[in-house]
């Protein structure tokens, strides 16, 4: 055997260090069909629907109890919850991630947003609102749907409102 040199030993080196970078980089890499990805894509399609039709899109992120649940929602029910509600996205954290299964898995997550409706005073009331929720996610057909969407607690943080006991 022939001895090793100095510069190919330090040549493999760097090409060890470069094939586990590319390793970790692509395992932590956000892809649009992982959990989080589904997830954060259907947040961000919610915050960003313009009409009725727009359920449909919302549906395909759905199965299970969760989706039939949705699609019994009346047109107007859906127009108040997303189309006419004032909310402006903030934040998305993940705070937990548990695989239950290797076709289950929960994430606990907070969400905040500006909620910039109306009270039943008829006046615009701006809200911060942060809710942490837990979100049941399963794969089907190769495909991280959501199965059941849990609300752990909720802050509404009123803008310039004072209220007397």
């Amino acid at each position: 055997m022939k001895p090793v040199t100095f510069k190919v030993f330090c040549r493999s080196i760097v090409y060890f260090g470069m094939g586990c970078l590319l390793s970790y980089c692509s395992q932590n890499q956000e892809y649009s069909g992982d959990p989080k990805g589904r997830l954060t894509e259907y947040i961000s399609k919610s915050f960003s629907v313009k009409s009725v039709s727009d359920r449909n899109g919302l549906m395909t992120y759905l199965t299970a109890d969760v989706k039939s649940r949705f699609a019994s929602w009346s047109d107007d029910q859906f127009r108040e919850a997303f189309v006419e509600a004032k909310r402006e996205f903030l934040n998305l954290m993940f705070l937990e991630v548990k695989t239950t299964s290797p076709s289950e898995i929960q994430i606990t997550y907070q969400l905040v947003y500006m909620d910039k409706g109306k009270g039943r005073d008829g006046k615009i009331h701006e809200a911060k609102v942060t809710n942490k929720k837990l979100c049941q996610m399963t794969l089907s057909q190769g495909e991280w749907l959501i199965s059941d969407v849990r609300n752990i607690k909720e802050l509404v943080e009123y803008q310039n409102e004072m209220s007397l006991p």
